[in-house]
This record gives structure tokens, C-alpha cells and sequence, in this order.
């Protein structure tokens, strides 16, 4: 007898817990943004390597296409076409990628301690400003200007710290820049539609 009014309760609650699951799965879902988008990243003034840029629009691309447009093309590829909406411009510049020392400067040209190579800093730094615009008249839909610095010191011989923040950067800027766009919000997709009004081209769905 004591089974049977015990196992009620425990039923009920597990469909009540599914319910709830089911309400968070949806509250969470993206919104993602129904428009095209031409991405491009390049150097300004205080250029680094073709590496780095290329590694991020990569990256950049990857995390709009995902989370934020309905679709996503780079300026180098050979898919652009002229029925994108908008326009990501994404300029780099003032780069410093650079390793600090801790030692003297003959300290360090001495040959020999390997463990020297802990007593280094890597550190780099990138200054980014992104506009995001119509792809009809240019209008400004959003903009945003940062700084991406990551400095670290080696945990072992020979590690490659350098290649490391290098990637944290990157990282840093993938998601402060979706962070500033808005993405996976219904914000982002309402202030494109008024912008492109504005600019004289009908917004995806206005038909």
C-alpha cells in the first residue's frame, strides 16, 4: 500500500519536471536573424600578419553563421553575391605581438637555462572597430570599437605561448562582437528591418 501512494507523487513530478524542461529548452532557443550577411575582416593602419586576420574571420564567420544570421559570406570568398542585406566590416589595427622579458637584455642572449623561457611574457594586442551596415546606401545599423589584449607567461619549457593568446584574442573578439550585435535576440533583427526601411530596400518577411 505504502508503494503505491509513493509512486504517484514521484510520477507527477517527473512530468511536471519535463514541462519545465521543455519551457526552458524553448525560453533559451536563438533568435536567429533572418538576413544575409557579407563579412569582411582587414587590416587598417599597424597591419599583422594574414595569419591572424584570416583565423578570425574564420572564427568570426563560424559564430554568425551559428548564432546570429541566416546566412553568412566572406569578402575573400568566392560565393559573395549582391543579395546579401547587410555588410560586417571589421577593421584591425595598431597590432602589438610582442614578447616581454623579465631578465636583462644580456641576461637573456646568454645561451643555456632553459627555464629562462618562464621568466618571458607573451603579449598581444589588436585594436578592432566594426560597423555593421545595409549593403543598399550604407546606412549604420550598429558599430563598435574595442581593444583586445591577452598577455601570458609560459607554464613549461617550450610551450608556445605566443600562438596561444593569439587564439585568446581571437576568442575575445568573437564574443565581444556578437555580444555588441546582439545576437540571438529579437533586437537585432527589428533594428536591421528599420534600418534597411529607412535605407529604401523591403526587409526580409515585409511582403
Amino acid at each position: 500500500m505504502s508503494r503505491r501512494r509513493f509512486g504517484l507523487p514521484v510520477r507527477l513530478a517527473l512530468s511536471a519536471c519535463g514541462l519545465v524542461a521543455i519551457g526552458v529548452s524553448g525560453a533559451t532557443a536563438k533568435d536567429i536573424a533572418p538576413f544575409r550577411i557579407a563579412l569582411d575582416v582587414r587590416w587598417g593602419a599597424g597591419a599583422g600578419s594574414d595569419a591572424f586576420r584570416d583565423d578570425l574571420s574564420r572564427s568570426l564567420a563560424a559564430s554568425l553563421a551559428t548564432g546570429c544570421f541566416a546566412g553568412v559570406v566572406t569578402a575573400r570568398s568566392d560565393s559573395v553575391e549582391d543579395n546579401n542585406d547587410v555588410v560586417f566590416d571589421v577593421v584591425l589595427s595598431d597590432v602589438h605581438d610582442e614578447t616581454r622579458f623579465d631578465d636583462s637584455i644580456a641576461g637573456t642572449l646568454q645561451p643555456g637555462e632553459p627555464a629562462k623561457e618562464l621568466r618571458r611574457v607573451s603579449y598581444f594586442e589588436v585594436t578592432v572597430d566594426a560597423s555593421l551596415t545595409t549593403r543598399v546606401g550604407g546606412a549604420l545599423v550598429q558599430k563598435k570599437h574595442l581593444v583586445a589584449r591577452v598577455s601570458r607567461r609560459p607554464v613549461y619549457v617550450g610551450e608556445d605561448v605566443q600562438a596561444t593568446v593569439r587564439a585568446e584574442a581571437i576568442d575575445s573578439i568573437v564574443r565581444d562582437l556578437t555580444r555588441a550585435l546582439g545576437c540571438g535576440g529579437a533586437k537585432l533583427s527589428q533594428k536591421i528591418r528599420e534600418t534597411l526601411a529607412e535605407a529604401g530596400k523591403a526587409p526580409p518577411g515585409s511582403r
